[in-house]
């Protein structure tokens, strides 16, 4: 983590040469919004934001030119915005759907997304957000009982003028 932005970094270095799927900026404070994704459309979402795109659209436009990862997987693409503390977007594109919806936030609860098991957006998908700081909501969500495999977790949050930022890995 760095500044306002966490990056993904592989533990070892030279597996960017076999996969470059694998190093990105995950989450990025860009303006009062908070982009997370699960590749480099983090740069490119928070870019168009910087452009002065609507969020919505900076985020459908990402999702819709890269397409999901051509990789062996199929591996969706998947992000969010926040830009206030009651609404964001929540997005996803797959090798058979792309979708971008507008969420509303109350307090105490979120949406969450998945880039296997929890690829949709749905009110299934709403969870209680439990922790007074960034590293204690981290903690919460990677033991929350619908991640099989959870590896790390980056939180922002929003309180009141500033965003703050951690990250928790089990590795």
């Amino acid at each position: 983590m760095r500044d306002n932005t966490v990056t993904i970094i592989p533990e070892n270095i030279e597996d960017i040469f076999k996969n470059p799927y694998i190093m990105y900026n995950a989450l990025k404070v860009v303006g009062n919004c908070i982009v997370a994704t699960n590749g480099s459309h983090t740069d490119i979402i928070g870019d168009k934001i910087e452009m002065g795109f609507p969020v919505r659209d900076a985020l459908i436009y990402s999702l819709a030119t890269m397409d999901y990862e051509k990789d062996k997987y199929k591996t969706p693409r998947i992000g969010g915005v926040l830009y206030n503390r009651e609404e964001g977007y929540l997005g996803y594109v797959s090798d058979r759907d792309i979708r971008v919806c507008k969420v509303s936030l109350r307090d105490g609860t979120g949406y969450y997304l998945g880039t296997y098991g929890a690829c949709s957006i749905s009110e299934n998908q709403r969870m209680a957000v439990v922790g007074e700081t960034p590293r204690d909501i981290c903690k919460y969500i990677l033991e929350y009982r619908e991640f099989e495999h959870p590896v790390c977790c980056a939180t922002a949050l929003i309180d009141r003028n500033k965003i703050e930022i951690d990250v928790f890995n089990l590795r």
